[in-house]
Parts: C-alpha cells; structure tokens; sequence
C-alpha cells in the first residue's frame, strides 16, 4: 500500500514537513510495510517557499533589505535556472514587527522590491512572489518605488512608500527602463483593492489597525486605484486577489503587467504534485483548522479536486459538519482538538497526537 502525506502547516505549530513526518511516524509504528511519502505543500502563503524547495533544490540567495519599518534585515529567496521564487513575508513579514509596534499606515514593502531586484540583476526573467503574512497596506507602492516607480504628491515631491502615502499621491511617474521579466504574484484570497471586501476592511486589523485607520487606508487605496487608471490606462479596482498582501496585488498588476495566480494550484505545479499521485491508494492532508474557508478553495479542497484515491484529513480543530466534509471529498476527519483535549494542549503536544493519530489511522484501515 502507499499512502501519500500533503497538508498545510499547521500555523502557530508546525511546518508542513512536520506534520506529515508526525503522521508518517505513526504509520510505520503500526505497519512497517506500508510505503509511506511526505510531500510539503502550501496555499501561497507562508511556508510556501520551503515546501516548494523540498521539490525543487534551488539555491538559496540571502541579501541585505530593509524590513517594514525601514531596518536593514536580511532575507532569502530561491532561485532556479531563470526563475526566483519569493516569499514577501521574508523581508516584508509581520513577523518582524513587535505586536505593540504594528500597523501598517507606517510599513513598506520596499525590501521586496530589493528582492526581486536583486534577482532580475543576476539573471532571472521570471519571479513568483508568494504574498502571504504581510505587515504591509502601501499597495505595492515600496516594492515599485525600489523597481524604477516614483509616487508625486501635489507638490511633485516623492511620497513615503507606506500605508500612510497612498492618499497623498497625486502622480505616478513609471520608471525610463522598466526591468525585464515576468512577475507572478501567487495569493490565497480573492478580495479586491478596496471597500468592504478590500484590503484595508478585512486585512488590515490583523495587522495591527484600528477602525480609523482602516477607513484612512482604504481612502488611501481607492485613490492609487483612481490615479493608476488616470496616469497608466489600468483599471484594478476590481481585480480579484488584487486586495492581497494590502493590495500589492492590483498594484504590481498595473506597475508590472502581474499574473494573479491562486495559491495552491500553482504551486502543485512547481512541485509536480499530478506525478506524485500516481500509484498512491490513500492521500492524507489536513491543516490547522478546517472551517468554512476550507470549502471555498483552500489547500484541502485543491487536493480533494485532483485526488483519485480516498482523501482522510487531520486538523487542529474541525469545525465541519460530516456532510460538509463528505461534500468537501474526504473520506474522514481526524482532530487533535476534541472532548479530552484543548486547544492549547493541542498545539504543545502537536508531534505527539499526529502520531498517535498515525497510528490510528492504520487501525482504522485494518
């Protein structure tokens, strides 16, 4: 028998790699015979770029940028034949931001942009940036300014590239000699540029805005929509996934003709996953919480799409119904949370209950 082990990380706990090596273990405590493989896999935000180079072996290019708050940091991005793959979490994360000091009126993504520079100018003609957990709401803004881009505001000075800039910016002024290549921005939302389904409305808390600063953002963001479509002849304000990463979306679409890709689907293309279905007869994938989202085209809902053996799912916490799972295409639900443990037990004792879930997996085949 082969079974095949892809789920999304498990966020706050454990990688991809590790949650399937957690499985993996406690199938083989119960069955030695049973050809077990993991493969790490993600929905375009972070830990996109690990499970994608398990795959790939790239190699790994470290450089100095600047973080959200204008700090020198350092940050990675792979890089195979011509093409380099970026996860925009690394320089522009909000992970690098203390809690208390969040909020993304004052953050630019300008060390991506550093990134992707650093890039086109050792070779590369082709970037996916993988735009999840983002400290940024500057439209792209950063990432152009580094790019060749310069925002005027009334007086015709440069405008700071952060949140706070877009409703100031009265010109936009693309650079002599654009940079070529082709950019792919790989998201894992659908929202457009702005309004209540924008960036600024359902991201932006996250990030550390209140409700003022929210309606200020999302002013900011309809005004670079409205002067994008005076000064460059582009219409983004309704861009599906152009709300992503604060609306680097829509903004690098129209900077930089950018392809919006979907997250999941694209990268089990990088990674081959079609070829990794062959001859499995059990797939088992999960992350941390199914919900309602995962039914609307998440990482579970992709694999159950291209499976042709019985899909199994392990999770955090379940929060479907038996029919929306059935619906959903698995087959069952295992979950770590439940009426002996909590959450917080849950997420420290992690490794351990997927084994023992493992194992009781393959009791549960017997």
């Amino acid at each position: 028998m082969k079974i095949l082990i892809s789920s999304d990380s498990f966020k706050g706990s454990l990688s991809s790699k590790e949650v399937g090596e957690a499985l993996k273990a406690g199938i083989l405590n119960k069955n030695q015979d049973i050809n077990v493989e993991v493969v790490s896999v993600a929905d375009g935000g972070e830990g996109s770029l690990s499970a994608i180079n398990e795959s790939l072996q790239g190699e790994e290019i470290k450089q100095f940028v600047k973080d959200p708050f204008w700090r020198t940091t350092t940050a990675s991005y792979l890089k195979k034949d011509k093409t380099a793959y970026i996860e925009m979490a690394a320089a522009s994360g909000l992970h690098l931001i203390k809690e208390s000091q969040r909020n993304p009126e004052f953050t630019t993504s300008y060390g991506t942009g550093q990134q992707i520079k650093h890039a086109v100018k050792n070779g590369v003609d082709e970037v996916y940036l993988f735009v999840g957990g983002t400290a940024t709401n500057d439209g792209g803004i950063g990432m152009a300014q580094t790019l060749g881009y310069k925002f005027l505001d009334e007086a015709g000075e440069s405008v700071l590239t952060i949140g706070e800039g877009l409703s100031q910016i009265k010109k936009i002024v693309p650079p002599e000699e654009k940079l070529d290549f082709k950019l792919k921005i790989v998201v894992d939302v659908n929202n457009p540029l702005y309004g209540p389904n924008g960036a600024a409305h359902i991201f932006a808390a996250q990030k550390g805005a209140d409700e003022a600063t929210i309606e200020r953002l999302d002013n900011g963001l309809r005004n670079l929509s409205e002067i994008i479509k005076r000064d460059l002849g582009k219409d983004v304000s309704q861009l599906a996934g152009g709300g992503a990463a604060g609306g680097v979306g829509a903004g690098m679409s129209a900077f930089f003709d950018a392809e919006i890709l979907p997250g999941t689907e694209t990268i089990m293309d990088i990674i081959g996953f079609d070829e990794k279905l062959k001859g499995v007869d059990l797939i088992i994938t999960g992350e941390g919480k199914l919900d309602h989202q995962t039914l609307s085209g998440k990482l579970i809902a992709g694999i159950c799409k291209k499976a042709k053996s019985p899909v199994i799912a392990v999770c955090g916490i379940n929060e479907l119904s038996e029919k929306e799972s059935e619906t959903l295409g698995l087959k069952k639900v295992y979950s770590l949370v439940n009426d002996k443990i909590s959450k917080s037990e849950a997420i420290e004792n992690a490794k351990s209950l997927l084994t023992e879930i493992g194992e009781q997996i393959v009791l549960d085949l017997a």
